[in-house]
């Protein structure tokens, strides 16, 4: 299959990664290199082929597919959090090539060196629009949403985050297996949890 081929991002191929994977995906990102990577789910969600993603593509490429009207809450959100570590919590719409919109629940984790300076993120996107109620997006730091399924996800993504740097594949997958269980548990909490606030 040539270059071209393998760039084509379908509906049928996203729809058949959404089918295998239970609408769940996961993500890293290498912040000073400005190197983001996906499984296939998170990457078609964003409009990028597989092949690309593991190849490895920017932070500005990856949202461009969110809703223009979502883009600058969740783009100033994450930058935040990259500048100063920690986890935020998202819902969002991605735009289709061919303009269907999706709703995307995110969680995600930045780490910092021991000078302070961003190095890695990581994170699991879940596909919610099924079951997506608030016509709003929203975007926030954790603080307020603090209990122990964010602890979880945030230990997870520490955890993936070592054993990234320690380089044994079989442990990685355990990590992103748990993280990505984490991240349908928190989904749903955030639905019931809207559903709450709409009453």
């Amino acid at each position: 299959m040539d270059q071209a081929a393998d760039d084509v991002v379908s509906e049928a191929a996203l729809a058949a990664a959404l089918e295998a994977s239970g609408g769940v995906g996961f993500w890293r990102w290498d912040i000073p290199e400005d190197t983001a990577r996906a499984d296939p789910v998170s990457a078609l969600l964003f409009n990028i082929s597989p092949a690309r993603s593991r190849a490895g593509v920017s932070l500005s490429e990856i949202l461009k597919a969110v809703h223009p009207d979502d883009q600058a809450h969740i783009s100033q959100v994450i930058l935040d959090c990259v500048q100063s570590g920690g986890s935020y919590t998202a819902e969002y719409r991605v735009c289709s090539p061919t303009g269907r919109l999706r709703w995307l629940f995110t969680r995600g984790h930045f780490h910092l060196d021991e000078q302070g300076r961003p190095t890695t993120g990581c994170g699991v996107i879940v596909e919610i629009s099924d079951s997506k109620s608030a016509g709003t997006a929203f975007a926030q730091r954790d603080g307020t949403l603090i209990d122990a399924l964010n602890r979880a996800a945030d230990l997870c993504l520490s955890l993936h985050d070592a054993l990234s740097k320690f380089g044994e594949a079989p442990m990685l997958a355990l990590a992103e297996t748990l993280l990505i269980e984490i991240g349908r548990h928190l989904a749903a909490r955030q639905r019931i949890a809207r559903g709450h606030a709409l009453h």
